[in-house]
């Protein structure tokens, strides 16, 4: 099994499918952030929402929620992210359907990993029922957001100007915030470095992707590892 992931897209969207033509994969996981980058416009927001319509419907990949799309997802206050606009939330949702924004998910697991947008800190996690924990927890998590309530799994932690310790799994600042959780592997985007960054311990392995798409990372046979964009084909501009 070969997974292609990718990181932070903030709408670099033109060079995804052309480069992932290019590559022999299973399947592809998207960690979030598709929308905002700075100086950028509506038409900006209106191109990605129509890749990303277009791309939640093909079958073998999983689009994770970032920081930057869930705002535009449920539009409360508490969830508001630097860049968001009710201008570009017009224009995304007059493409994405409900039923459209109902297929991302808050995480997933790859091969013996959990692939969030930002990561998940030990404190959020149960009597050490790591699976058991991150499903119920982020299921509740969206049902009281949808009403408007709400809940750690999707606030900022004081590194990130928010007001809880930690960030929950679209805010966790790896810098600041990240620590390895015993018997968990993570694999995580959301923190901006020039190369993907590694912090393991014995038993557990935990990657940092954000490079703002100069590397793309591959999840075969249980071990990760990236490739420079670059390199796939010297015409793909990033």
């Amino acid at each position: 099994m070969k997974t292609i992931i990718i990181s932070d897209l903030h709408n670099r969207v033109d060079w995804v499918e052309l480069t992932l033509s290019l590559l022999k994969y299973d399947n592809v996981v998207f960690l979030g952030d598709y929308f905002d980058d700075f100086n950028d416009t509506h038409k900006d927001a209106e191109n990605v929402a129509k890749w990303l319509k277009q791309s939640l419907q093909i079958p073998n990949r999983i689009h994770l929620i970032g920081t930057h799309d869930i705002w535009y997802m449920f539009k409360h206050s508490f969830l508001k992210a630097s860049g968001n606009s009710d201008g570009k939330r017009k224009v995304i949702n007059k493409i994405l359907t409900k039923e459209d924004w109902e297929k991302l998910k808050p995480f997933c697991i790859i091969q013996n990993f959990y692939l969030t947008h930002a990561g998940i800190h030990p404190s959020f996690i149960k009597n050490n029922k790591v699976f058991n924990t991150v499903y119920i927890e982020t299921k509740e998590a969206f049902n009281d957001i949808k009403g408007g309530n709400f809940n750690l799994w999707f606030g900022a932690g004081e590194s990130r100007g928010g007001y809880q310790p930690f960030g929950g799994i679209t805010w966790l600042d790896w810098n600041e915030e990240f620590e390895p959780i015993q018997n968990m592997n993570q694999i995580v985007g959301h923190t901006t470095f020039n190369y993907p960054q590694e912090n393991h311990t014995e038993n557990s392995k935990n990657y940092c992707l954000d490079t703002k798409n100069k590397h793309i990372g591959i999840l075969e046979n249980g071990k990760f590892s990236w490739i420079e964009t670059k390199s796939i084909n010297s015409n793909v501009f990033i």
